[in-house]
């Protein structure tokens, strides 16, 4: 796509009345307010165009509700404001807000269970590090621990913030050897009654 030079294109002299009136401005606050569509300003390269000219600048970052940022455009030649860095406290998400609901409205959850109780995926929820994002921004906590049958220890988590509590230390050998005889007399047990049961 060729881009018009600004001293022939109304369009590009439309971008730069309005940036001559008006500071940090976004790709889409210039489409809405200089009558010059999105994909011209982003895709077809005006933007970029007018900064390799030294006419507009990066001046700002806006943060957008799904936790990235958006450049924001004024006159004049002057170095490009650096992107910031995000961190933990500055993520947020529909599905971190998701997860928040419904542990206030179901109580006490795992990661797991915050998953079937959203729709949101556990691998997501998992791998995007939610429930510890969460949890560094104080909006949620973990209440206890559950002894999975097979596997590590899981968080079980609440809303709102107070301190978390420790996971607790694993299972010395003798702990579990000793778990597993109270399993197998259980197991006897239950036999043996229905072995009677069966004989009335």
């Amino acid at each position: 796509m060729i881009i018009p030079s600004e001293r022939n294109s109304p369009a590009m002299q439309r971008i730069l009345t309005l940036l001559a009136k008006k500071a940090d401005m976004s790709a889409s606050d210039i489409s809405r307010e200089a009558f010059v569509g999105i994909t011209t300003l982003a895709c077809g390269g005006y933007l970029k165009a007018l900064r390799d000219k030294r006419l507009v600048h990066v001046s700002g970052w806006r943060k957008t509700r799904k936790g990235f940022v958006t450049p924001l455009y004024s006159l004049e030649n002057r170095p490009d404001l650096p992107r910031p860095e995000f961190t933990d406290n500055d993520r947020d998400s529909a599905g971190m807000n998701l997860i928040v609901l419904a542990l206030q409205r179901l109580g006490m959850l795992t990661y797991l269970e915050a998953a079937q109780a959203t729709g949101l995926s556990s691998n997501t929820i998992k791998n995007a590090r939610y429930m510890d994002i969460l949890a560094k921004q104080k909006r949620i906590h973990i209440a206890a621990w559950r002894r999975n049958r097979a596997g590590p220890m899981i968080a079980v988590y609440a809303a709102g913030y107070a301190k978390s509590v420790e996971k607790p230390a694993p299972l010395s050998k003798a702990e579990k050897c000793c778990r597993c005889r109270e399993k197998k007399r259980a197991l006897s047990n239950d036999r043996g009654i229905t072995a009677q049961l069966s004989r009335i």
